[in-house]
């Protein structure tokens, strides 16, 4: 059973939560500022969730009584926590606009991170699915580790480009997965569209920084195509025509990404993972 707050006393650190942080991320912070396990504060909320971690953002134990005893152990309204919780905030407000669509579990970059929380090395938010960087210290935050942006500056306007269409689009989160799931299957079965050059240099730049072998491949070649991923995402978005026909979508689509990466795309046909993923797909569910 979780403790009753009258029962609960503030802890003698507390510091603040960051924005959009998950649960699980600030509880560990409190635990360490205080030299406590995490675990144990979670328990005077309500039952252990399941595979507790900084990445858990989840109030399903918890009781009518827990954000009261949550604000007492930081020693803040429960106000001022669910502004910056997204998931207290929920918990406070069950009828509100839920589920956030297209948000991710992420991180800032750690230049972000030592000047919110000079206790912990890492602190976990829930982010736009579309937000890879953070503009502040101009560092890809998608990985393990920041990669600087210093040397690679075609990735500044494809993500200016994702904030415009987030704008406009709530299945932009959807649209970057299934352009990501696209570009990786031409990795594998032949590339229509010659942008190895492009991709290969900017793995030489990436690779130039000192952890890049600490960053895991997958990682690497993630932000290698990021600027080509962000251009399919806005066609998936916005498709050059609203045909029925999935082939007269294909030719047109492939036409503009021959227009928009100034070169010629080799059609492969209903074999091309463009087609199969996106023309085949979008034409079904056109309406006539």
């Amino acid at each position: 059973m979780p403790t009753q707050p009258d029962q609960l006393r503030p802890l003698p650190v507390s510091p603040g939560p960051v924005h959009n942080e998950t649960l699980g991320s600030y509880l560990h912070r409190l635990a360490i500022a205080n030299n406590r396990p995490a675990g144990v504060l979670a328990r005077l909320l309500g039952p252990l969730p399941p595979e507790f971690s900084p990445l858990s953002d989840t109030t399903a134990t918890w009781t009518p009584h827990s954000p009261h005893g949550l604000a007492t152990l930081a020693e803040r309204p429960v106000t001022v926590l669910a502004r910056a919780l997204p998931a207290l905030a929920d918990f406070l407000n069950p009828d509100g606009p839920q589920p956030r669509p297209h948000r991710v579990i992420g991180r800032p970059c750690r230049c972000c991170t030592a000047r919110r929380s000079s206790t912990a090395s890492l602190v976990i938010l829930v982010l736009p699915a579309h937000q890879h960087l953070c503009w502040r210290h101009q560092r890809w935050t998608r990985s393990t580790h920041d990669i600087p942006l210093t040397h690679l500056p075609e990735v500044i306007p494809a993500q200016r480009r994702l904030d415009q269409l987030a704008r406009r689009y709530r299945h932009l989160g959807q649209a970057l997965n299934l352009a990501r799931k696209i570009v990786e299957e031409w990795s594998f079965s032949g590339m229509p569209i010659d942008l190895a050059s492009e991709w290969t240099d900017r793995l030489d730049r990436i690779e130039r920084h000192p952890a890049s072998m600490r960053i895991p491949a997958e990682d690497r070649h993630h932000l290698a195509a990021f600027p080509e991923i962000a251009v399919l995402a806005n066609l998936i978005l916005d498709p050059p025509t609203h045909t029925i026909d999935p082939k007269e979508l294909y030719i047109a689509t492939t036409a503009e990404l021959s227009r928009r990466f100034a070169r010629i795309y080799t059609t492969f046909g209903t074999q091309d993972p463009l087609y199969q993923r996106f023309c085949k797909p979008f034409a079904a569910q056109t309406p006539d």
